[in-house]
């Protein structure tokens, strides 16, 4: 595996913005995941919105693509991440936060266009919404 997508960077691709799809087809199902933390970011937001079109292009979506767990090790580094950047004054969403460690803890690149996340110490980023 080589890209995490985070919920924002599924959203896109829900939404058919162009570049996101377009690197997502080009991209070998091999080399992209989400984290189970963008699923439950995913389902809610389908339900909050009780929209049957939403529900379905989500299921869709979610039966095509591997899912990391959040496991101890991406808790680990959640928990310190969380700590040392409230303690930097830089704040960040427990999810946002939770998926980051999840894409530190498997060294992968974390698609985003989340201005928080481009925060994070080590992380690496990229933005499938910009040219490439």
């Amino acid at each position: 595996m080589k890209f995490l997508l985070d919920t924002c960077s599924v959203s896109d691709y829900l939404r058919g913005v162009e570049s996101v799809v377009q690197r997502l087809q080009e991209a070998k199902p091999s080399e992209v995941a989400i984290s189970a933390v963008t699923v439950m970011e995913l389902r809610y937001g389908a339900v909050r919105r009780q929209s049957p079109k939403l529900t379905a292009a989500v299921n869709a979506f979610l039966n095509g693509v591997s899912i990391i767990a959040f496991d101890a090790e991406s808790a680990e580094r959640a928990g310190v991440m969380r700590a040392t950047m409230e303690a930097d004054g830089l704040s960040i969403a427990l999810a946002d936060c939770q998926i980051a460690a999840t894409a530190l803890a498997y060294d992968l690149t974390l698609v985003t266009n989340d201005g928080d996340l481009k925060r994070v110490p080590k992380l690496k980023i990229v933005d499938w919404r910009l040219a490439q």
